[in-house]
């Protein structure tokens, strides 16, 4: 018999190399709509060119370059997604082990007194029991589940992979996003300060007239009305680059108190970019690191209902010993004491049938989910992306209407004063040329900024930025790198 155990647990090894319960994974295939080989009808200023990696540089800001370098190698939202990472690799770690034996050793001493009516006759009622030994069972992986466990855990880093090379793209569209607003603000800080000086330089202009009987009191209050209605502007504005430059700190891994930005450049009157490469829905649905995540739980639901459907089967382990037995602890050296045993363990939980059942229903409905999911993310992708050539075409537009406007009101307002100053026309002609000046001055700030964000956003709805990171020498691990 004892011959017999080798060769039963040799053919058990070579049968748990036969196959796995439970579906085998394979990607999904989209709908025709989803695999289009262009993004519709050109758009102005739109390529179908490979798209920039560093896509950044095209803004040609020096300081915007140096803020998402350090993002990238201390912002802790892609620490966070870094340590989870890791722990997703330790996990699949952890599931290779299933198909190696476990155990260790062993060493265990017993002392047992039996009652009269228990002991033999002739034998002492006290037991002394040493044993020591090294144990171990070995799972034969017949049906899988160590497999399919295996496939689950790679499949779930694979995704934990591309969440965080998604955080990595979204904490560099964000940086940008917010230092181009903070620069708006601070183009429109500067546009009501010359406002401001200009609208002091009219009241006196008004107060002089006043005294020599020129203009009217009524005249005077009117300017000084519309000073303040401008200097009232400047103390939400300061709230809001406060806002920015805090927001811009904590996306560097920084304390707000103290942080200061770098010293941006004058901004111009239009940004002037070379045609933006934006490839094809192949090349974005590839890109995109949120539909790779997608994909990557699809497969590690998929591998999850194997490994519930291996609790339909037995459970087979090899189990041995190898030690030594003695009635005390002097005696362990003794010949003769050796016990070792080898010997296969079937377990099947029959009574359990419906739970599993339970189970693996509720592990196929996840994967419906997921798949779902899936084409949710896809289906997003694709409209993230049309929105963001669509708000890019508006902001372009809307600044050249924009720029127009500025320069008719300023033209507009420059020629309301000194026909006033030269006692022609009256000056509520001067406040309703100078109030649609402010107003346009404003509204081409936002424009301009508009246009920047436009941009960032067709980079961020075409999920690119992450790509540097795959390169050598590239700090990108965010604040789990800086703490460890």
């Amino acid at each position: 018999m004892k011959q017999a155990y080798p060769a039963f647990v040799l053919s058990l090894t070579l049968l748990a190399g036969c196959g796995s319960v439970g579906p085998d994974y394979s990607a999904p295939v989209l709908p025709a709509a989803q695999r289009a080989t262009s993004f519709g009808a050109p758009i102005a200023g739109l390529g179908p060119g490979e798209v920039e990696v560093q896509w950044w540089q095209v803004f040609d800001e020096p300081a915007l370059s140096q803020l998402i370098q350090q993002a990238l190698a201390a912002n802790h939202d892609i620490g966070i997604a870094a340590a989870r990472l890791d722990e997703a690799k330790a996990l699949l770690r952890e599931s290779r082990q299933g198909f190696l034996p476990s155990g260790g050793a062993a060493l265990g001493y017993e002392h047992r007194k039996r009652s009269e009516v228990q002991t033999p006759f002739g034998e002492q009622r006290s037991i002394e029991t040493t044993r020591a030994a090294v144990d171990a069972a070995w799972e034969i992986d017949l049906f899988g589940r160590v497999r399919r466990s295996v496939e689950a855990a790679q499949a779930q880093a694979g995704s934990r992979q591309a969440l965080l090379r998604n955080v990595q793209a979204s904490v560099a569209a964000t940086v940008a996003a917010t230092w181009f607003d903070l620069q708006g603000i601070e183009a429109e800080q500067a546009v009501v300060a010359d406002i401001s000086q200009s609208q002091r330089d009219s009241l006196g202009l008004v107060g002089q007239m006043v005294s020599v009987g020129a203009a009217t009191e009524f005249d005077r209050l009117r300017a000084e009305a519309l000073l303040r209605n401008v200097e009232a502007v400047a103390p939400d504005l300061e709230r809001r680059r406060a806002r920015a430059t805090n927001a811009l700190a904590v996306l560097l891994g920084q304390a707000p108190q103290g942080f200061k930005p770098p010293q941006a450049r004058p901004g111009r009157e239009t940004l002037n970019l070379r045609t933006l490469q934006v490839g094809d829905p192949a090349g974005l649905l590839a890109r995109r690191a949120d539909i790779a995540a997608a994909e990557r739980t699809l497969a590690a639901a998929t591998a999850q209902i194997g490994v519930e459907t291996a609790g339909l089967y037995p459970d087979i382990q090899v189990q041995g010993s190898i030690g030594l037995l003695a009635g005390s602890l002097s005696a362990l050296g003794d010949a003769g004491m050796q016990s070792n045993f080898i010997a296969p363990v079937i377990r099947w939980s029959l009574l359990d049938t419906g739970r599993v059942r339970a189970r693996i229903a509720a592990s196929e409905a996840r994967t419906q989910a997921a798949l779902i999911a899936y084409d949710q993310t896809v289906l997003r992708a694709l409209q993230e992306t049309d929105d963001a050539f669509q708000a890019n075409r508006t902001a372009g537009n809307t600044l050249g209407l924009r720029l127009l406007e500025a320069a008719a009101n300023r033209e507009a307002a420059s020629f309301a004063r000194e026909r006033f100053a030269q006692g022609e026309g009256v000056y509520l002609d001067v406040l309703e040329a100078e109030r649609a000046d402010f107003t346009s001055r404003r509204a081409l700030t936002a424009a301009r900024t508009e246009q920047r964000l436009a941009v960032v956003g067709i980079y961020k709805a075409l999920g690119g930025g992450w790509e540097i990171c795959e390169r050598a020498g590239q700090a990108c691990s965010g604040a789990a790198a800086v703490l460890r």
